[in-house]
């Protein structure tokens, strides 16, 4: 008699940081523009990784609190490569970049705006650059790249873009519990500054939130029980650009130089988006105390602004206070130390490596014949179902057109099951599943495979109490092998420092 085994997959309870995931930052052309800057993120650190809970808030733009800006803008090139990064642990970018059992679509959208800092991102406007669902030639999701990239996703934006203010957002829809209604996004919005004296604009535009609701089958596809290849990324298709399509789509005029946002002047070390100024210079003891007292007092609003990405430059900043300090207690009344030295470290360097997104290149909105790069995956959008098969996420141009945008009607607001922190088992299975509902109503799959996986150990991260308990039940004709991982959750602190004289 053929022996089978059946796995239960308990995963409740699992550290946030672990299962989750936050995006933290971003690179121009392979150099950082360091952890947190210019980047709207959840300023929570214990919840900073969580999903958005609702599809119809005004969360799904930004993030939570990302319909408040950061006083920082970065300025991007015309036709300069953008990287972002995530972590599931916001400060330490060593850690996975994603729980491995988070399988689903990525995409990649922008919108014009009058300014980054103070646009809150929500409405219409938005227009996808790129997507990518899942790979049947791999065998592999979007999530399966990005891990394997180090977090990271890179997107070619498309030269002779209209040059001006804005909001560039990363988007990973996580599809592991997408049965029970729970497709989990994670995003968030890079406040950028794109330096081109170019006309293109999206011939037209989505609203966010709006652009997808509760119900909709992109998320609440089941990945282990249905065909992967029928799924279909959410949204619009991937954007066609035409000359002027950015006033035809409502969006600001083009801004020829940007003006907020810069690095503050006399800034000489960053943390995130805030910036440490130079103390006065002294020559007695009264003057040496009181550069030490502003010293610290500008340590203690770097910690008060300091992201869930951390201190690190707060660390910095408070070692040049403890020198003055030292300083004064020695007499040494000739300061401060290192006047005006910046502080703020070497930017980090990556290898791109290949471009997700690639788009046309075109010249004073005529088009011309696209740039070599490296191939992007297909789209597989729903919005671009009909599209032939040999399409790929590529930025369509075209010279002109006449087509006025219609922006599409945000959809009513529909809250969702808030999200279940879950932890990956060795190697998803993909078997048959039935479907058992629990004691909420809701139904989780109970997979029948040849060969149940072992567990995963779950790492326990700095913060946490877990607790694992592994029970086996045999049976002379069928082995049922059970596996539940409980971990218990304490609420994560951020730590800030602040030393006092």
């Amino acid at each position: 008699m053929k022996t089978q085994a059946v796995l239960v997959a308990a995963l409740a309870a699992a550290p946030s940081a672990l299962a989750h995931t936050v995006w933290t930052n971003f690179y121009v052309d392979g150099t950082s523009q360091g952890d947190g800057v210019a980047v709207r993120m959840r300023k929570d650190p214990a919840k900073a990784s969580f999903p958005i809970e609702s599809y119809g808030s005004d969360d799904m733009a930004c993030n939570v609190d990302g319909t408040t800006g950061v006083s920082r803008v970065q300025s991007v090139k015309d036709g300069s490569t953008l990287t972002f990064e995530t972590r599931s642990w916001p400060d330490d970018p060593s850690k996975p970049a994603l729980d491995p059992g988070h399988k689903g679509p990525c995409a990649f959208y922008m919108k014009k705006v009058s300014s980054a800092v103070d646009d809150k991102g929500t409405g219409n406007g938005w227009f996808k650059l790129y997507d990518q669902g899942y790979d049947a030639n791999s065998d592999s999701w979007c999530t399966d790249t990005l891990i394997a990239n180090k977090g990271r996703i890179s997107i070619k934006i498309p030269q002779n873009l209209a040059g001006g203010y804005y909001l560039a957002r990363p988007e990973i829809l996580a599809l592991h519990n997408a049965t029970n209604g729970d497709g989990q996004f994670y995003t968030g919005c890079g406040q950028i500054f794109v330096d081109s004296k170019g006309d293109l604009g999206p011939e037209s535009t989505v609203s966010i939130p709006g652009y997808v609701k509760a119900g909709d089958p992109s998320v609440m596809f089941n990945i282990y029980n249905n065909k992967n290849t029928d799924y279909k990324v959410p949204g619009p298709a991937v954007a066609k650009l035409v000359s002027g399509g950015s006033a035809k789509a409502g969006a600001s005029s083009g801004q020829a130089t940007q003006t907020e946002g810069l690095r503050p002047a006399g800034c000489i070390l960053e943390n995130a988006n805030w910036c440490g100024k130079e103390v006065a210079s002294y020559t007695d003891e009264k003057g040496c105390w009181a550069s030490g007292e502003d010293c610290w007092t500008q340590a203690k609003a770097c910690w008060a602004s300091a992201p869930p990405t951390g201190g690190k430059g707060c660390e910095i900043w408070q070692d040049k206070c403890t020198n003055i300090n030292d300083n004064c207690k020695a007499k040494n009344f000739n300061g401060p130390p290192n006047k005006d030295k910046d502080l703020t470290p070497d930017k980090t360097k990556i290898d791109v490596g290949s471009v997700q997104g690639s788009a046309l290149e075109v010249v004073g909105g005529n088009a011309a014949a696209p740039v070599s790069s490296s191939e992007a995956p297909k789209a597989t959008s729903a919005a671009a179902e009909s599209k032939p098969a040999s399409s790929i996420a590529a930025v369509e141009v075209e010279p002109t057109s006449s087509a006025a945008a219609e922006p599409s009607s945000q959809a009513p607001s529909s809250q969702v099951a808030a999200p279940s922190p879950s932890s990956s088992v060795a190697e998803q299975p993909k078997p048959s599943a039935t479907e058992k509902p629990n004691s909420k109503g809701h139904t989780k799959p109970t997979f029948t495979v040849t060969q149940g996986p072992q567990a995963t150990p779950a790492a326990c991260p700095r913060g946490y109490k877990c607790v694992t308990q592994l029970h086996t039940e045999v049976e002379v004709v069928t082995k049922y092998q059970t596996v539940e991982v409980e971990v218990k959750r304490r609420a994560g602190v951020h730590a800030r420092r602040h030393r006092q004289l």
